[in-house]
């Protein structure tokens, strides 16, 4: 398993470098696959890297619990970096700069500063670089990602490469063949949020296929058959954006019953019931008992994360709480407790501790940002229905990780999770770059387009 990790750990990297000194490459029309398209090799190398964010090529395991040395997981995602700032030179355009690209740069320093009070440089160097991965393809995809087909090529790649990925975890006898190739479940199943929100998005704008409509509602389905409450919130939320920048009011009603759906399978799905909810099955919580406010934080299971966080606050948090203990204080203090769990399991917990009330509504701040221009380009009249849907793709993706971040390790999983949004918001922004604003004219008796 390991050496077929390196393998293809080895093959993908080379076949990045390779198309991104090519001067062009040809790839399937996403619209009509019986059409070949050519496009520059920088974009051909962007879709290969977008599409691969779900392999993980761990020699330990996806890396699941493995804090110590820089192991194969580690090393790739330095040379995504690298590789994706090598290809904001060699590219033709240079990257496009929007509101959010500006908040996120901020808060970056932010993270940097906060290395001259943290405990351990070698550990905050390393969550600051899970960090910086959603700002440098951000900036990357605004530089490389100029128009439709290349948008349209890489969400449909992406999307086959995610089947691939729940098919093999799903099927133990061809699983047993890729350990660690791709993520686990759990960050998988953060990634199918935005695949999920992409499928219904190439129903709603590209001719309403139902395939696409099957594909969205299946991408669901991994995280009701393993019980994942994280990822159900994540992908019932982000479609729930994304059908609000889609419809706007008109979509309050079939939002109301998505989400009920959502609390359907919470408290109706014994499975979902049983992890949910500390009461015994003689004394089941239904719909009705959330409705009248008899659920109380006691009758929910946390697993363990209430006591996991009320330690990491403790010892972090308390009395540094406007700038915290410094990035990658708490990956110091789990990764060196050789008895203890490795991960904090909830990102807002962990950015407060590491960086105090400051990092942590800086990052809210860059997720409002983000949105916000998402909601402007999607009803601006004058930008193209493709712009639109990656404006709305990405804002639904965008809120579905930050609702995961509550109770996962969405950052730590940043390939496959939080680097997917924010590389569509630099698709939208590239994309955007090419769009005309419409010239207004005065007159004497008024505007003239």
């Amino acid at each position: 398993m390991g050496f077929i990790n390196i393998a293809i750990f080895l093959v993908l990297n080379a076949y990045f470098f390779i198309f991104m000194f090519r001067y062009s490459a040809r790839i399937k029309n996403p619209l009509n696959s019986s059409q070949f398209l050519l496009i520059e090799g920088t974009e051909m190398f962007f879709i290969l890297l977008f599409a691969t964010g779900t392999l993980s090529l761990s020699s330990s395991g996806g890396g699941q619990g493995v804090g110590t040395g820089f192991n194969l997981q580690a090393i790739r995602l330095l040379v995504l970096e690298v590789a994706l700032l090598v290809s904001m030179f060699v590219g033709v355009e240079r990257p496009k700069w929007g509101a959010g690209t500006v908040m996120y740069l901020v808060y970056i320093l932010w993270l940097v500063i906060s290395l001259s009070w943290c405990s351990s440089i070698n550990y905050g160097v390393r969550y600051i670089l899970k960090y910086l991965y959603p700002l440098i393809i951000m900036l990357a995809a605004s530089a490389i990602v100029r128009d439709e087909a290349v948008f349209l090529s890489a969400c449909v790649w992406a999307r086959r490469v995610a089947i691939v990925s729940a098919l093999i975890g799903y099927f133990p006898f061809i699983a047993n063949f890729f350990g660690g190739t791709f993520w686990y479940a759990t960050a998988l199943n953060l990634n199918y949020v935005t695949i999920s929100v992409v499928s219904f998005a190439l129903y709603y704008f590209y001719g309403k296929d139902k395939k696409d409509l099957l594909l969205g509602i299946l991408f669901v389905l991994p995280c009701i058959l393993m019980t994942h409450r994280s990822g159900l919130l994540a992908t019932f939320v982000g479609l729930a954006v994304f059908m609000f920048f889609k419809h706007r009011w008109i979509s309050l009603p079939y939002i109301a019953v998505v989400l009920g759906v959502g609390l359907a399978i919470v408290f109706y799905v014994p499975a979902f019931h049983d992890k949910m909810f500390w009461k015994d099955t003689e004394n089941e919580l239904t719909i009705a008992d959330l409705r009248e406010g008899n659920i109380s934080e006691d009758d929910i299971r946390n697993n363990g994360r209430e006591a996991l966080w009320k330690m990491l606050e403790a010892q972090l948090y308390k009395g540094h709480e406007l700038r915290g203990s410094g990035i990658g204080s708490c990956q110091r203090v789990l990764y060196e407790n050789p008895a203890g769990v490795k991960q904090t399991h909830g990102d807002y917990v962990q950015m407060r501790c590491d960086t105090g009330q400051i990092g942590f509504w800086l990052y809210m701040i860059v997720g409002a940002v983000v949105l916000v221009h998402c909601f402007l380009v999607s009803v601006q009249g004058y930008v193209p229905d493709h712009v639109k849907c990656c404006a709305m793709i990405t804002a639904g993706a965008l809120v579905g990780c930050y609702a995961g971040m509550y109770s996962e390790n969405v950052v730590t999983y940043t390939m496959a999770s939080t680097g997917y949004p924010f590389a569509l918001y630099g698709m939208m922004l590239g994309m955007l770059s090419k769009v005309k604003r419409p010239e207004y004219q005065y007159s004497e008796r008024g505007l003239n387009f």
